[in-house]
């Protein structure tokens, strides 16, 4: 039930996203902040379903789902992991350096407009350093300026295709995790009321 119930929440999220998303875009601090929680709701999933192979052996559909988009979870993942869950000093060493308006307009970062930007020119660095060991791109064919239609347009048709990519692999996974849940563990029962009245609280290490 914790597994059915996790893929639930991954899911709602990623679908209240991608509504909200295709609405916006990147245009202000609020569709930065939702960018930022749809990068770590498929980073969720990417390692959520590491716990999940078990059943690929009676489920190869779902399987082949993920692994199609095998390559844009972990591209967004590792965004995820320099640039929203941490933010690595050294990818700020890097993005001062590609973008030297970091520099300059350092007296203005109390306005939301310019706090846009530095998100934006520090999101093209992330994106730009997912390289393998001879610099080439790993998911796009070029360096990616987000101020560049074509290339904004690249990263935005990227992030909605992993999300909807995701939302139709969770949707699967629901349906097998759901069936496979005892009814009784479905259905109102007393003795479910009397172990919550003994519940005790503790600290979860993990």
């Amino acid at each position: 039930m914790e597994k059915l119930i996790k893929a639930r929440l991954i899911k709602s999220d990623l679908i209240e996203i991608l509504n909200q998303f295709e609405r916006c875009s990147l245009k202000n601090m609020s569709s930065i902040i939702l960018l930022k929680q749809a990068l770590i709701s498929i980073a969720n999933l990417v390692d959520f379903e590491r716990t999940m192979r078990v059943i690929y052996s009676e489920h190869r559909n779902l399987s082949s789902i993920f692994n199609e988009m095998y390559d844009e979870y972990e591209f967004a993942k590792y965004i995820r992991n320099k640039f929203v869950g941490h933010i690595k000093i050294d990818l700020l060493t890097k993005a001062i350096e590609w973008k030297p308006e970091l520099r300059y307009l350092l007296h203005k970062t109390n306005d939301p407009e310019v706090m846009f930007l530095y998100n934006i020119w520090i999101l093209e660095t992330t994106i730009n350093s997912f390289v393998d060991s001879n610099g080439k791109h790993r998911i796009f064919n070029s360096d990616t300026d987000l101020i560049y239609p074509p290339d904004y347009q690249r990263f935005i048709n990227f992030i909605t295709e992993t999300i909807k990519s995701a939302i139709e692999y969770l949707n699967i996974l629901d349906a097998i995790l759901y069936i496979s849940i005892d009814e009784y563990e479905k259905t109102e029962n007393i003795e479910h009321w009397l172990l919550a009245s003994h519940t005790i609280f503790k600290y979860i290490k993990k």
